[in-house]
């Protein structure tokens, strides 16, 4: 029985692979345009559709990036953490907080690449802006998240103001406290 099956498979187990290959294939490949419009179209039998143009208003032209192809490159998210978690004392108590921050860019992938290697080579200098925030955080600050999320986003603007003061042209969209841990 076994002998049956195994002559059977091969004579035609390779014919049956070839078949399956080659309707795969020729299901995956679809026309770029269809010949019998196009016919239709050289012979004047039907009007030729007219080009889509979509309406583009004069600001959007300007800020949108294109790549090479002149495709436009949609804008897009990029995130910064810092290297080592922050930790400080609860309040006026031997208990320490440490917490991870992580900052976000939002817009060009190409801007936003360049901010984050910027924020990479500035970390040393922004670590004491984001410690000098959380200075004097009470264990139920710390544990509350609407008060976490309001941290945050004075860790934001305080981040975004050391840009300003050090004159360089960056701009932070969101600062998130990524981990809490209490000891």
């Amino acid at each position: 029985m076994l002998k049956r099956l195994g002559k059977g498979l091969l004579y035609v187990g390779p014919g049956a692979v070839i078949i399956g290959i080659f309707a795969a294939g020729h299901t995956m490949i679809a026309p770029e345009t269809d010949r019998l419009q196009s016919y239709r179209i050289e012979k004047g039998l039907i009007a030729p559709p007219e080009p889509v143009v979509e309406p583009v208003a004069e600001a959007d032209a300007e800020d949108v990036e294109r790549d090479a192809e002149g495709g436009i490159i949609p804008p897009a998210y990029r995130y910064f953490s810092f290297t080592m978690p922050f930790t400080g004392n609860i309040g006026t108590t031997k208990r320490l907080f440490s917490m991870e921050v992580s900052l976000s860019v939002f817009g060009s992938p190409f801007v936003g690449d360049v901010v984050v290697l910027r924020l990479q080579e500035m970390e040393a200098q922004l670590r004491p802006v984001v410690l000098a925030q959380m200075q004097g955080l009470s264990e139920d600050e710390v544990r509350d998240p609407a008060t976490r999320n309001a941290l945050a986003l004075r860790i934001r603007d305080a981040l975004n103001a050391e840009f300003m003061t050090l004159g360089e042209e960056l701009e932070i969209d969101n600062a998130m406290i990524t981990s809490v841990v209490l000891t």
